[in-house]
């Protein structure tokens, strides 16, 4: 028997991509909080890396202000990173007032956004928190609200906690160990958004804010933000969530540019991605005082979490609070929780 091999064969083939023109994307928003307002202005394009946008994608050289319906406009600065910032702290979005952005670029385009009316706040009547066993364990954060009947309402949430760290520490002499505990800031990621549509005028329970997760023994600093958005910010940013969340299904439709409401001033047809929002805001800082937390819990879901060697805590951990060395404090609390709510977590 004789075996003939024929030699492979390979081809390259080059795959045509699309350049598409890049568009202006505009992000930002103004509220009810005092403080500083940011716009953030990129282009799109071919981004080799999701989360980072390369510096020939930002747009540094514009003209950004802000203004409400009655005339009252704040000027924007460029800081970094594509961000324009306001500097007048006297500026603050007010409930009632409608309030739209103007961007004006190098080559003299205006691009403006549809004005948004800030809608009234609605209070957080009650927070409630629970206990999820997994690796890390950690805490969930709920709200109790009553929608109010008289309006549409639709809402988002935002979330942070500043969650105890644990290092090996590094070594003084003698025994001596410093920058053995941090505390880390860990921003929830989920996308949570809703509309009374279904529920208007009941009361909303339950409604899961955030997750704090445990990595070591210690209190928790969260920060909860309740936007009260309009209809166009909720229907922007379900669509948004639903491309984000698609799982590439063959019965999914294709991926495509969402309209805003940023539009070019000389040619309505010509639109910005992104949105800018306006919208009140219901703000809320509690200290979680977990009570149950045990070295066998911290063995069977957090060990993992604690980097091997010796390592200062907040050089180790991405967003970590920094201290100075003795005789200041050592691993302080993050400042701004002085009044702040404590809820004790029993399970």
């Amino acid at each position: 028997m004789v075996a003939f091999i024929a030699p492979a064969c390979i081809k390259q083939i080059d795959v045509e991509t699309r350049n598409e023109k890049p568009i202006l994307v505009v992000e930002g928003a103004v509220t009810t909080e005092a403080e500083p307002y940011t716009v953030k202005l990129s282009y799109s394009g071919n981004f080799t890396r999701g989360n980072v946008i390369p510096e020939e994608f930002l747009e540094k050289d514009a003209t950004v202000s802000i203004s409400d319906d009655l005339g009252n406009t704040t000027s924007l600065v460029y800081k970094d990173n594509g961000i324009y910032e306001t500097t007048d702290p006297d500026y603050i979005g007010e409930a009632g007032r409608s309030y739209h952005v103007t961007v004006e670029l190098k080559d003299g385009k205006k691009f403006v956004s549809v004005p948004e009316k800030i809608n009234p706040p609605v209070p957080i009547a009650n927070t409630s928190t629970s206990f999820n066993f997994y690796t890390p364990s950690s805490i969930n954060v709920y709200a109790d609200l009553k929608d109010p009947a008289n309006q549409e309402n639709y809402y988002q949430w935002s979330f942070y906690s500043w969650a105890p760290r644990k290092t090996n520490g590094i070594g003084c002499g003698f025994g001596c160990i410093l920058y053995e505990y941090c505390f880390q800031k860990i921003t929830d990621p989920e996308f949570r958004i809703l509309s009374d549509a279904a529920i208007n005028g009941n009361t909303i329970k339950n409604q899961l804010l955030g997750i704090s997760p445990i990595y070591w023994y210690g209190k928790h600093y969260i920060d909860i933000r309740q936007h009260s958005i309009s209809r166009e910010a909720y229907q922007f940013l379900q669509r948004f969530n639903e491309q984000k969340t698609r799982i590439g299904n063959i019965l999914d439709p294709l991926p495509a540019s969402i309209r805003g409401n940023v539009y070019n001033a000389a040619d309505p047809d010509e639109f910005a991605l992104g949105y800018f929002s306006a919208s009140s805001v219901t703000h809320k800082r509690a200290i979680l005082v977990p009570f149950n937390i045990t070295q066998f819990l911290l063995d069977q879901t957090a060990a993992t979490f604690i980097p091997s060697g010796a390592k200062i805590c907040f050089e180790a951990f991405e967003n970590a609070m920094p201290y100075p060395p003795p005789p200041a404090t050592q691993n302080p609390p993050p400042p701004g929780w002085e009044n702040a709510e404590v809820i004790e977590v029993r399970w």
